[in-house]
C-alpha cells in the first residue's frame, strides 16, 4: 500500500507506522493546530466582527497546511473578483456560500484546536511523569506508589516497567494524533472544497475572459487593416499613379520630366516601404522573436517621442504569448505616459525571482490612471490572467504612477523540459 496521506499511513501495520514518517508529520500538525487556534481564539473575541475575514484567511493557510497530511494542494472556492470590482472585494466575499463554509471550518478548528491543546498537555505531562519519576525515586531513596500495586521501588529493578510504558505510551500517542490530524484534514478538506456550482461559475468566468481576448483580437485585426487601408495601400496607389506618369512622359521624350517622375516614385516607395515596417512591427516586431523582451524594448525605446530607459535585471525568455503580452504592456504604458501625462520620462524596470518575471513600468506624471477606465490596460489585464499572471495599477492623483505586470516562469521537469507555468502559484 503506497502511503500517500495520513490515512493510508493509519492502515499501515503497527512497525512500519511507528517507524515512519507520519507519526512526526501527525505530531506537527496537531501541534499548530492547538497554536493557531489558541492564538484565533483571543483574536476573535476581540474581533469577532471580522470573523469571515479570519475565516477566509485561515482557510488559505489550512489548505497548505493538508499538504503536510500528504493531501494535494486543495482549490478555493471563491471566484475571482475582477480588478475594477477590488473595492467591492467584502461584499462580494460576505455573499459567497464558501465563505460561510470556511466560518464552518474556522468553528470546527476551534473545537479541534483545544481537543489537540488537551491532548498535547495530557501527552507532554504522561511522559514528563514516566521519565521524572525513576529519578525522583533514585534521589529521594524511597518507593513511590503511581497507580494501583504499581509501586516504583528505589532498588532500579522494575525501571523496565517504566521504559516500557513510556514506549507505549510513545506508539498509542503516535496514533492518537494520527488519528486527530486525519479527522481535522478531512473536515477542512471537506468544508472549504470547491462545489460544483462554484466551478462553473469560474468556468464562466473564464470564457468571459476568453470572449474578451477575442474581442481584443479582433478589435487589433480591425486595426490592422485600417492601418493597410490608409497607411500602405495609399502608398502603393500614389506609385502606381507616378508610375503611370513616368510611362507617359518617356513615351513623350521628356527625359528631364521623366526622371523627376521617377525619383517621386522611388520617394514614394521609400514611404511605402516605412509604413509597411511600421505596421508589421505594430502586429508582432520580429526582434521579440529573436532576442527576447528587452532587446524588443530597447527598439520601442529607440522609437519613443518619450525618452524611455530599460533596467533589465536578469530577465529570463518567457514563451511566446507572455512576451508579447509584456511588449504591448510597456507599449500601452508609453503611450498612456506620452499622450495624457507630462512626464519627463518612462523607467521600464524588468526582473524576476525564481518563481515570477515582472514587469514595471513608472512615470512621474500627474497620476490618476484607472484600470476600468479604458480598454487598453483592461485588455492587457485580462490577457495576463488568461496566461496566468496579473497586471496592476499604483496611480495617486499627483503621481507617480507605477504599472506592474507579473507572470509566473515556465516550470522545468526532471527531465530538464520546460512546460507550462503554475497560474496557482
Amino acid at each position: 500500500m503506497t502511503t500517500r496521506t495520513v490515512w493510508h499511513a493509519l492502515m499501515l501495520p503497527p512497525w512500519r507506522f511507528l517507524l515512519s514518517r507520519w507519526p512526526w508529520v501527525a505530531l506537527v500538525f496537531v501541534f499548530t493546530s492547538a497554536i493557531i487556534w489558541a492564538v484565533l481564539l483571543a483574536l476573535i473575541v476581540v474581533t469577532l466582527l471580522l470573523l469571515p475575514i479570519w475565516a477566509i484567511l485561515l482557510a488559505a493557510l489550512d489548505r497548505r497546511r493538508l499538504q503536510l497530511l500528504g493531501l494535494p494542494r486543495q482549490a478555493s472556492g471563491h471566484v475571482q473578483v475582477p480588478r475594477e470590482e477590488r473595492r467591492h472585494w467584502l461584499n462580494i466575499r460576505l455573499t459567497e456560500p464558501a465563505t460561510w463554509r470556511e466560518v464552518l471550518s474556522l468553528l470546527t478548528g476551534l473545537v479541534f484546536g483545544v481537543v489537540s491543546l488537551t491532548v498535547l498537555f495530557f501527552e507532554v505531562l504522561t511522559l514528563a511523569v514516566l521519565i521524572a519519576a525513576p529519578i525522583v525515586v533514585a534521589r529521594s531513596g524511597t518507593a513511590l506508589t503511581l497507580f494501583g500495586d504499581v509501586t516504583l521501588a528505589p532498588d532500579g529493578g522494575q525501571w523496565w516497567r517504566m521504559a516500557l510504558l513510556a514506549l507505549l505510551a510513545l506508539a498509542l500517542f503516535a496514533y492518537l494524533n494520527g488519528l486527530i490530524a486525519a479527522l481535522h484534514g478531512g473536515c477542512i478538506r471537506w468544508l472549504t472544497a470547491p462545489r460544483a456550482a462554484e466551478i462553473d461559475e469560474r468556468v464562466a468566468s473564464l470564457t468571459r475572459s476568453r470572449a474578451t481576448i477575442v474581442d481584443a483580437h479582433d478589435r487589433e485585426r480591425r486595426r490592422i487593416e485600417r492601418d493597410l487601408h490608409d497607411g500602405v495601400q495609399q502608398e502603393l496607389v500614389a506609385i502606381a499613379a507616378r508610375l503611370g506618369l513616368l510611362e507617359l512622359e518617356l513615351a513623350s521624350g521628356e527625359i528631364p520630366a521623366a526622371r523627376a517622375a521617377l525619383g517621386a516614385a522611388q520617394t514614394q516607395t521609400e514611404r511605402a516601404l516605412v509604413a509597411l515596417r511600421d505596421t508589421v512591427r505594430g502586429i508582432h516586431p520580429a526582434v521579440l522573436s529573436d532576442r527576447g523582451l528587452a532587446a524588443a524594448l530597447e527598439e520601442l525605446a529607440g522609437r519613443s517621442v518619450l525618452p524611455v530607459r530599460v533596467e533589465d535585471h536578469g530577465f529570463p525568455r518567457l514563451p511566446p504569448a507572455a512576451e508579447t503580452a509584456a511588449y504591448y504592456f510597456v507599449a500601452e504604458a508609453v503611450t498612456n505616459a506620452t499622450k495624457h501625462t507630462a512626464a519627463p520620462r518612462v523607467v521600464v524596470s524588468l526582473a524576476a525571482d525564481a518563481h515570477r518575471a515582472t514587469v514595471v513600468a513608472r512615470d512621474n506624471g500627474h497620476g490618476g490612471v484607472d484600470l476600468a477606465g479604458g480598454t487598453g490596460l483592461r485588455g492587457l489585464s485580462e490577457r495576463a490572467e488568461a496566461l496566468g499572471g496579473q497586471l496592476a495599477v499604483h496611480s495617486p492623483v499627483g503621481g507617480p504612477t507605477v504599472l506592474t505586470l507579473e507572470f509566473p516562469l515556465p516550470t522545468v521537469s526532471a527531465h530538464g523540459e520546460v512546460g507550462d507555468a503554475d497560474p496557482a502559484r
